[in-house]
């Protein structure tokens, strides 16, 4: 039956202007009565708002709106208006409500038929929401309703602005239902059950996913899971999966575990460029050919080498070759800006910084002028000894100026000061100055002719031009060589055949980054180093073109094309994609153009997901064009992500973890992953060994770490040596006698990188010192080869610290650091300053190594003192030799370390007792002298001439 209500206004309204005096309410609407009893029927759907009371001075009325005119009821009872209002609305949103439950069943069947609610899924029912909500009117929380219509609405309005909550409770509840109806699957599909966060991994899919793979927690495992559950589920057919690996063995092997666990040969677990030839071969209706280029490294770099040169046959390349060598062969830098003169010192070692003839200088603004010197014919010796006069003291070596031209008796002095005579901040500058003016004295009394340039004038960018202008003042007549005679030097020393091996990197560098027309110009605006890029790109472009030219005459492609072009003939429109499921196995390593393959094989087909496997915590391969950033910033490359972190490591122990993943962690860019460990154990499982290593010493002590793992090892138990580069590792002949010396074990050694992916019951890592080839790596990557590379992380060292996490967690039981505390890593520094949970104490360690720590070099601060042996003796100097000259005294009894106290060097070890006095004046070491008068102590920096300290004493006791 349905429900009718009617309201009457009072008597009076027929005598006024009102126009109706009775509303009647019913289910599908209102009827609206005249003065003059004329009916106007009004359905609910044409009603756009709820009837409002309005209270007047005697009588109330009830407006509302409908196909945009304004209805007013009037002269009604204040208890009338009240009571039609609160009817009026109940009824208007009763009928909205049928309409709000049928979309609501509408989403409902709609989500038993998608399965996981993926986001793409919310924002269509975001979009059919909001069309539906044209029609249907959702009352504000303030308006009182029977529960059950308030019920319809609220569900209704938590869909319209996608309740977070909601979601989440919705997926929780598949995950859950998932898990049990296919628990027997999980328990099974591998040799161990899945753990719960790999099977919700497995069973989790959003358009975008991402799962963290921590070291050993199973990545491979839930790749194969996460296969066989859409399989099973019927979420998917064999050949709707496509499953991608960087390598062709790893490819083979994720094949191979689904054949096996599987049972299907219909999922295809490809490489990317087995993708993008695949991609190619359909498109174009015939496989293409592979140039033997991209895979022989040795036959590409000859070819290279070819067309380099004959390019420099070519007068106007030759050029700007010479001129690129003379100006750009090594980045420059400010050595005003580094902290310490050590980090400038590691600047110039990394660099390989060497003039035009070969030679190793001490700064890169020398390096310049020997370059200019060599080019303008003008014969020099670079840091000759000066032979007008004998400098030396029994402290201080002979004078050498910086330059000596030869024919003409000219020295030239670089001099390291601003135009308001400041120095580096790590150089003294009132001893800077007064050195400065001893040597315009020495040159001065002995009349040899002195040119001083400054560092200011290389800032100011008027260096060698304002040289040429002093030389010539001073009668030097240059000679320029012919380009030929430079170019002829170049091969001499090399430098010719290591700039076409760069070439070639370029070249390969350059096509995988699939850059667009003009993108690298764009991108060298932005840089700092155009100036030096720009003039790169002029010489290797005409290599390019020869490049792809000689594959266009032998119709082929090379491996940087198979991308490219897929890519294009992706998003183009040729080629769509067959798989519902793309997923990606180690994803930290993708680079930025076979990212973005992915996401266009996603976008090509519909309801297409997208699953990768990564760990940031390993991305060990920028140098290949990886980029972390596409892994730490996944959302932001590929849209709304479902993360997953797998949290459970099978590998190693909890005392390997916690010291590993906090180093690792300390970079804030790292993603924060809480790992748990299978096994636990009560004791530090990372051992440092801390031995004084020279020579053949690094076998001594690695022979003594495998003897300690052979007597508490089972037999056959693996051993890895690692090092940050296999050329720090052993000798074969080393290997081979090692293996015979602890039979017991099974002994192989790789490099960081080759060891990713692998494990052993126990881990060496070798090579912790702080040199050039030492770890963390101080190797710097050519700036030219930099730029084509993923933008550099700016936190100290972040590749390098993630290659320490790959190396310590690739062993189960225990892993050995084995270094020499003299020249140790900054890494091992670091552990000891922040105290990690480490073991200090399994082996026998000598005095010199506990206090190495002290001898941290005073001049360079990035040098350690070690003890040398000369002609007069025993004495400690800086590691940064010959880069760095400072040196000091050992124990006068031992010959061993000392540390300062007070005015006295004392002997660090307490059982000698060994002193030296110190100057009160300048700190130079006071020594004993015999004069006319008897002994004396005099300051070892004094000089007959030159700057100068006299301070004596004629005793010194020391307590």
């Amino acid at each position: 039956m349905v429900e009718k209500l009617s309201y009457k206004s009072n008597g009076l309204g027929k005598y006024f202007s009102n126009r109706f005096e009775e509303i009647r309410l019913e289910d599908s609407g209102l009827m609206l009565i005249s003065t003059h009893q004329k009916q106007t029927a009004l359905d609910w759907k044409d009603v756009s708002s709820v009837g409002k009371h309005h209270p007047g001075i005697i009588f109330d009325k009830v407006v509302f709106e409908s196909a945009g005119k304004t209805i007013s009821v009037g002269w009604l009872s204040k208890a009338s208006a009240l009571s039609l209002a609160t009817l009026f609305t109940e009824k208007y949103y009763t009928y909205h409500s049928l309409s709000a439950a049928k979309t609501l069943t509408k989403i409902s069947n709609h989500l038993q038929k998608t399965g996981y609610l993926r986001s793409s899924h919310c924002m269509a029912i975001s979009d059919f929401i909001s069309k539906a909500l044209v029609e249907i009117h959702i009352p504000s929380d303030e308006v009182h309703l029977p529960g059950a219509i308030k019920e319809v609405f609220s569900q209704l309005k938590r869909w319209a602005e996608l309740d977070p909550s909601l979601v989440e409770e919705m997926r929780a509840r598949y995950v859950f239902e998932q898990k049990q109806n296919y628990q027997t699957l999980f328990d099974s599909i591998e040799s161990n059950p899945l753990t719960e966060r790999q099977r919700e991994a497995c069973i989790i899919d959003d358009d975008n996913n991402l799962v963290l793979a921590g070291a050993g927690t199973g990545k491979t495992s839930t790749m194969v899971g996460r296969v066989a559950y859409l399989l099973e589920s019927k979420q998917a057919l064999g050949q709707e999966v496509l499953m991608l690996a960087f390598g062709k063995k790893a490819a083979i092997e994720m094949r191979d575990r689904i054949t096996d666990k599987l049972g299907t040969t219909s999922v295809s677990a490809w490489t990317f460029h087995v993708l993008g030839q695949m991609v190619i071969s359909t498109v174009e209706g015939e496989k293409p050919s592979i140039s033997p280029l991209a895979s022989d490294e040795k036959l590409l770099n000859n070819h290279v080498d070819q067309w380099f040169s004959g390019l420099l046959e070519i007068p106007k390349y030759k050029e700007i070759t010479l001129k690129y060598f003379e100006n750009y062969l090594f980045p420059e830098a400010n050595p005003f800006e580094f902290k310490t003169q050590g980090e400038y010192f590691e600047y110039i070692r990394a660099n390989e910084i060497r003039t035009l003839k070969g030679e190793e200088v001490k700064s890169f603004e020398a390096c310049l002028i020997a370059n200019w010197l060599f080019a303008m014919g003008i014969e020099y010796q670079y840091k000759p000894y000066y032979s007008e006069s004998n400098t030396r003291t029994p402290d201080f070596k002979q004078y050498q100026p910086d330059f000596y031209l030869t024919e003409f008796g000219i020295y030239i002095e670089h001099l390291g000061i601003d135009r308001d005579g400041s120095t580096a901040p790590y150089i003294d500058r009132e001893g800077y100055h007064a050195g400065i003016e001893w040597k315009r004295q020495l040159h001065s009394e002995h009349s040899t002719r002195l040119i001083e340039t400054y560092h200011y004038e290389q800032r100011e960018g008027c260096l060698l031009s304002n040289l040429e202008s002093k030389l010539a003042s001073e009668g030097v007549q240059f000679e320029p060589l012919p380009a030929d005679s430079v170019l002829h030097t170049l091969r001499e020393f090399g430098a010719i055949t290591k700039f076409s091996v760069l070439l070639s990197s370029l070249v390969k560098r350059y096509r995988a980054n699939c850059y667009a027309s003009g993108e690298l110009d764009r991108l060298a605006d932005h840089l700092e180093s155009t100036g030096q890029l720009k003039a790169a790109m002029d010489l290797l472009r005409p290599v390019i073109e020869r490049y792809e030219a000689f594959l266009t005459a032998n119709d082929e492609i090379d491996f940087e094309d198979m991308i490219a072009k897929a890519i294009g003939y992706i998003e183009n429109g040729s080629f769509t994609s067959p798989w519902s499921y793309i997923l990606v196995d180690e994803f930290q390593d993708i680079s930025a153009p076979r990212a973005r393959l992915v996401k266009a094989l996603r976008d090509s087909g519909k309801n297409t997901s997208v699953f990768c496997v990564g760990d940031d915590w390993q991305a060990i391969y920028r140098f290949a064009g990886s980029d972390v950033g596409l892994t730490t910033g996944f959302a932001s490359v590929f849209g709304p992500t479902q993360t997953t972190s797998l949290d459970k490591t099978f590998r190693f122990n909890n005392s390997i973890n916690d010291v590993a993943s906090q180093f690792v962690m300390q970079n804030p860019s790292q993603m924060k992953k809480h790992i748990t460990t299978h096994t636990v154990v009560q004791e530090s499982a990372v051992s440092l060994v801390m031995k004084p290593i020279s020579n053949n010493e690094v076998f001594k002590h690695t022979v003594e770490i495998l003897q300690k793992i052979a007597g508490m090892a089972k037999q056959g138990a693996s051993v890895y040596l690692l090092a940050r580069y296999h050329f720090r590792l052993l000798e074969s002949n080393e290997l081979a006698q090692l293996k015979r010396s602890v039979p017991a074990l099974k002994i192989e050694q790789h490099s960081f990188h080759a060891s990713k992916g692998k494990e052993a019951d126990y881990v060496v890592i070798l090579g912790l010192d702080n040199t050039k080839n030492g770890f963390p790596s101080r190797k710097l990557t050519d700036p030219l080869l930099d730029v084509l590379l993923p933008i550099a992380e700016p936190y100290p060292d972040a590749e390098e610290r993630r290659l320490f996490y790959v190396a310590m967690t690739r062993a189960r039981h225990r892993c050995y650091l084995l270094t020499d505390m003299n020249r140790t890593s900054d890494f091992v520094k670091e552990l000891l300053e922040d105290n990690y949970a480490i073991e200090l104490n399994e082996f026998d360690t000598d005095a010199s190594q506990l206090t190495a720590p002290e001898h941290e070099c005073p001049s360079c601060i990035t040098g350690t003192l070690v003890k040398r042996k000369g002609q007069y003796g025993s004495f400690l100097a800086c590691t940064n030799y010959p880069l760095c000259n400072h040196n000091e005294s050992t124990c006068p009894q031992c010959s061993g370390g000392m540390t300062t106290s007070g005015r006295f060097s004392v002997c660090l070890n307490d059982a000698c007792g060994g002193w030296i006095p110190l100057c009160p004046q300048c700190e130079g070491v006071m020594k004993s002298r015999e004069g006319r008068y008897g002994k004396f102590w005099a300051c070892s920096n004094y000089r007959s001439e030159g700057p100068s300290c006299d301070h004596k004493e004629q005793d010194i006791t020391y307590r």
